[in-house]
């Protein structure tokens, strides 16, 4: 009920109006309860989900060996239709010897600086990649003990530049036979079909 008093509208308000609105109040929010409350349906962002992983799976490298060509590693080409094996793989570059990705030593010239050798310039132990392969052989072994599918079977892949001198490849065979290694690998570009 309305009165109006000169330009004035007052509005009574009736005893229980508190317990109005508090019910409107609680019947509005179990409403968006309700309608909220249900259950999301996740089945599309599932597939997309799948689908990114498929790609990301293709997508990686599945070879054993990752060789990045370039000005400073120039690889021979073979006809040979072998397979790379997951081994520990020895990069010698024009300008560095690299074990499993990370860089052991410096070769300038198409050679080792003397003082990275046990012995003097005439020797072949290459004390940095003795350790580096060292290093390799224990983790091996390592997993080996964890994991008995794993074998340190003692081979050795060598990626090297097809102009690297053949005394620097003596010198890396030599080096990797007294840390372990005794049969090795040749990796290659293959030509073949």
């Amino acid at each position: 009920m309305a009165v109006k008093k000169a330009n004035e509208t007052y509005e009574y308000l009736p005893e229980n109006y508190e317990e109005e609105i508090l019910m409107s109040r609680k019947k509005s929010k179990t409403g968006r309860e309700s309608e909220g409350g249900q259950k999301l349906n996740i089945n599309s962002l599932m597939d997309i989900l799948t689908i990114m992983l498929v790609f990301l799976l293709k997508s990686y490298a599945t070879d054993p060996v990752n060789i990045t060509p370039g000005p400073d590693l120039d690889i021979p080409k073979s006809t040979s239709l072998l397979q790379p094996a997951a081994t520990v793989t020895v990069t010698v570059a024009k300008s560095s010897i690299v074990v499993d990705n990370e860089p052991v030593t410096v070769v300038k010239d198409g050679k080792v600086e003397a003082s990275q050798k046990r012995g003097g310039e005439d020797a072949y132990f290459i004390i940095p990649l003795n350790k580096a392969l060292v290093e390799a052989v224990e983790k091996k072994r390592r997993l080996e003990a964890i994991n008995p599918t794993i074998k340190f079977d003692g081979v050795c892949t060598i990626v090297m530049d097809k102009e690297s001198p053949y005394r620097l490849l003596t010198e890396v065979m030599y080096t990797a036979g007294q840390a372990e290694f005794s049969n090795f690998k040749f990796a290659t570009i293959s030509t073949a079909g």
